[in-house]
């Protein structure tokens, strides 16, 4: 039934009860959702896109219904309760002013996304279940203090929250941070203490940033993953600094450099150089990492981050393992290691760059016994590190898609916004490629 032309489906209710999907994609007129209340096995309501969708009747209490998307239905204000098992709900880009009494009671919900309801101002309860939430372009406020103890979240997406002022106590077991474009967002609550295996922490064009919050984001760099934040200057530290694109670190001791732990790299990124047009290749910094006694250097690229809305600079951190494996001359050691860092495509400039050696005392500190990202001598292997989602579900990817329609159609992007549209799998895939 997608993209049916009918304002009203039927009167009444139907026995349905052998219905387990019901698709009404882009049906732009249809008005009221018809009484579901006897689809007792019905699983999956796709109602993205349904312009003119108001009312959806309360009380049906579908007990098999899991997942539930209602992306792009701009004229839909209130939201019953449709079943206390959701597990994946969006509602992106509605007219809901509150929080949807769905989220408080849904005691599975794993997936929620509330993006681009402009005017939803508050959140106040979220249940302990969840795993993913994206609350971008909204006007939220606060994040309540209660996601402190959530320890299944593992993505928390709050870019473009312009009233968002700070950030509370955030639980340990976060991956992925993005805070892009908060321009209100001035204190995170410190220390961040985010699990050391979290991926990527982003606060692009946070220039509001008070000094505490900026070490903390710093401090929590030292661990592992990758971290971007305005900045101009790499931060002190950095015991290894250098001008412009290249640095050597030499050693101070007896032992090779390549018997100390890790690497924490830290590079100063200028605003684009040139405008973006969509399909562009996504942004990536190569290092070249060349010690003395390799016969083969080591060649890593990173997917740096939505460079094309840089305001100014940019802070970029991220760690090197010191098991990058190497072809080493015997007759030889590591005394001097050289990093080389540039734009893969030329897009920007490496303004600064610096490097902390972290030794075992570093790990043991960040509790770093787990492996770190390992990177393959570039003459070793050509093949790419991959990042794959097995159990992204087929409603996610069409979110996925659907939102990125939506954003192209309705929005008027930027050629920028139109270039990168990157959700929490999209990072996943682009992070490192060899």
């Amino acid at each position: 039934m997608r993209e049916s032309r009918f304002e009203y489906l039927w009167k009444g209710t139907l026995p349905l009860r052998n219905l387990k999907k019901m698709d009404l994609l882009g049906s732009e007129n249809l008005k009221e959702l018809p009484d579901l209340s006897k689809a007792t096995k019905l699983e999956t309501l796709q109602l993205s896109k349904c312009r003119n969708l108001q009312i959806i009747p309360s009380h049906m209490n579908l007990v098999s219904l899991v997942s539930v998307s209602m992306i792009g239905c701009i004229r839909l204000r209130d939201i019953p309760v449709m079943s206390t098992n959701i597990e994946a709900l969006y509602i992106t880009e509605t007219a809901i002013e509150d929080e949807p009494p769905s989220v408080r009671l849904c005691s599975r919900l794993q997936t929620l996304n509330l993006s681009r309801s402009v005017k939803l101002t508050s959140l106040t309860h979220l249940p302990m279940t969840i795993t993913y939430l994206d609350v971008r372009y909204t006007g939220i406020k606060k994040i309540p203090d209660c996601i402190k103890a959530l320890h299944e979240l593992q993505f928390l997406l709050i870019s473009s929250c312009r009233r968002l002022t700070s950030l509370p106590e955030l639980p340990g077991s976060l991956q992925f941070l993005h805070a892009d474009d908060c321009d209100s967002l001035v204190t995170i609550f410190s220390p961040l203490n985010i699990t050391p295996s979290a991926w990527r922490l982003e606060f692009t064009n946070c220039f509001k940033l008070d000094q505490q919050a900026r070490k903390a984001i710093i401090q929590q760099s030292f661990s592992q993953g990758i971290t971007l934040l305005p900045g101009r200057q790499v931060p002190a530290e950095f015991e290894h600094r250098a001008k412009g694109n290249c640095l050597t670190i030499r050693s101070n001791g007896n032992d090779p450099l390549y018997a100390l732990s890790r690497y924490n790299v830290c590079v100063v990124i200028s605003p684009p150089r040139q405008e973006y047009s969509l399909g562009h290749s996504p942004p990536r910094l190569l290092c070249r990492h060349i010690a003395k006694g390799d016969l083969y250097p080591n060649e890593v690229s990173i997917f740096v981050g939505d460079v094309p809305k840089f305001r100014r600079e940019h802070l970029f951190i991220f760690s090197i393992n010191h098991r990058w494996p190497c072809i080493v001359d015997p007759s030889d050691v590591n005394r001097e290691i050289v990093f080389e860092f540039s734009s893969e495509f030329q897009e920007f400039d490496i303004i600064e760059c610096g490097a902390q050696i972290l030794t075992d005392e570093w790990d043991y500190e960040f509790g770093l016994y787990q492996d770190d990202i390992e990177f393959e001598s570039s003459e070793a292997s050509g093949d790419d590190i991959e990042f794959e989602s097995s159990e992204a579900s087929e409603d996610e990817m069409e979110f996925e898609s659907i939102q990125a329609s939506e954003d192209d159609d309705e929005h008027g992007d930027s050629k920028e916004d139109e270039y990168l549209r990157t959700d929490c799998w999209s990072w996943l895939f682009l992070c490192f490629k060899q």
